[in-house]
């Protein structure tokens, strides 16, 4: 057996002597058995590490989610529409409110007749005479007068001076009325009455030096004013405008331009007529021309408010009851009016769609321009039977159901025969 070198811990070779020889066959094999196991001493190597502990899995932590206490709510679409379409139809009430004070405002529709005194200094702009107007109650939006000066252009038009101008002024008029050159411009109150065409019009704006007759004629023909009232009416006609040239008191200038006379009535009339007047316009199933030449003839042919009332049932019996085969209104106004058109004298012959003796249902349209009250009770008739009426010898209009009682009434003394000799020509039906 060769003997094992042996070294020390630092590899250096032991003297042989201190050698130790090693013999495998000397050692006892239980011994090698029951040698205990080897265990490691790291002594103090880990002790700047603490104590080792073993680790543990870290708990899952599971969220659990309440139930909501606020459920989404689904809104069925036809809710979603009936909404939508409660909004729109609120906004255009809103819109219309607002057109209707704005309009109010610019055309001075609902202010007193009363005069106010304005002061203009050389210093003053077109904010500073805006607030002064509005102090003084002439206008009530100053953004709008404003936004109207600007469009006309006469934003610095404003002469220093003291001017005296009536509340009831529109825009136009209170604009014109702020220069130096309005101080000499004077004005004229006319009053228009019910019932007057427009011809009779024209000659009193003439007569009071408003505008000449000829120039209002062309005007009332030809000019363009944007109505829907008037859309469908031909032009070249100097009656255009018939029925809708509203009878009021009014404030005009001396020798003013016809589109401006013209259009103060035609603003009047389409400011005077409400949304419910025009709510049973569109219940009645006629058009607000059919409404207005209704009214003109109950204008023409009542001598009191009650009696506006059962005319007009008068001519809806006529119009939709009569039981003699042809619908003829029969009424004598149309038949003047028709005969003035032609220069002629009164007949039931004349040849003219104005004459309801000889053509069935309305005439071609307005015979005069009606009021209000006219209107209203075209709008709203006496449910009735009657089919005629005549005038008695107090000047009140009478009212019979039937041809007899009728024709009985013509004969008596009663009756009182309002067509002057010197227009009556041919022979009555």
């Amino acid at each position: 057996m060769s003997e094992f070198e042996q070294y020390d811990q630092n590899g250096i070779q032991a003297p042989p002597e201190e050698q130790i020889a090693f013999r495998p066959e000397r050692l006892d094999p239980v011994d090698v058995m029951q040698e205990e196991p080897f265990e490691p001493d790291f002594r103090n190597t880990f002790d700047d590490y603490g104590d080792y502990k073993e680790p543990t899995a870290e708990p899952v932590i599971r969220r659990i989610r309440k139930p909501s206490l606020i459920k989404k709510i689904r809104i069925p679409r036809i809710l979603f529409v009936a909404i939508y379409f409660a909004l729109i139809v609120g906004l255009g009430i809103l819109l219309a409110n607002y057109g209707w004070k704005f309009a109010d405002d610019a055309l001075g529709l609902t202010r007193p007749d009363d005069m106010v005194e304005i002061v203009i200094t050389d210093k003053d702009d077109l904010d500073d005479v805006t607030a002064k107007l509005k102090e003084v109650g002439l206008i009530r939006y100053d953004f709008l007068f404003k936004k109207y000066c600007q469009i006309r252009k006469n934003t610095e038009f404003f002469d220093p001076g003291i001017y005296h101008v009536k509340l009831s002024c529109d825009y136009h008029a209170i604009v014109n009325n702020l220069n130096a050159n309005a101080v000499s411009r004077e004005t004229v109150t006319v009053m228009i009455r019910e019932g007057e065409d427009c011809f009779e019009i024209f000659d009193l704006l003439e007569k009071n030096g408003v505008c000449t007759r000829e120039k209002l004629e062309e005007a009332a023909a030809n000019y363009k004013f944007n109505y829907e009232f008037l859309r469908r009416i031909p032009y070249q006609s100097s009656n255009r405008l018939e029925g809708y040239l509203f009878p009021d008191t009014y404030q005009f200038y001396l020798m003013d331009e016809p589109e401006n006379v013209l259009g103060r009535l035609l603003r009047n009339f389409n400011a005077k007529l409400d949304e419910d007047d025009l709510a049973l316009v569109e219940k009645s199933g006629y058009s607000l021309k059919d409404i207005i030449t209704m009214a003109s003839i109950v204008e023409a042919e009542a001598g009191s408010d009650e009696e506006r009332y059962l005319i007009a049932s008068v001519i809806y019996n006529r119009l939709t009851r009569w039981d003699y085969g042809e619908r003829k209104l029969g009424m004598d106004s149309t038949v003047y009016y028709g005969a003035k058109l032609l220069g002629k004298g009164f007949s039931t012959t004349l040849e003219s769609r104005y004459n309801t003796y000889k053509y069935e249902g309305l005439p071609p349209g307005p015979i005069c321009n009606p009021g209000l009250n006219s209107i209203r009770a075209v709008l709203n008739p006496e449910e009735t039977d009657y089919f005629y009426f005549a005038t008695d010898v107090n000047g009140k209009n009478r009212f019979f159901e039937t041809k007899e009682a009728f024709e009985a009434f013509l004969a008596s003394d009663e009756y009182q025969d309002i067509i002057p000799d010197e227009y009556k020509q041919g022979e009555d039906d």
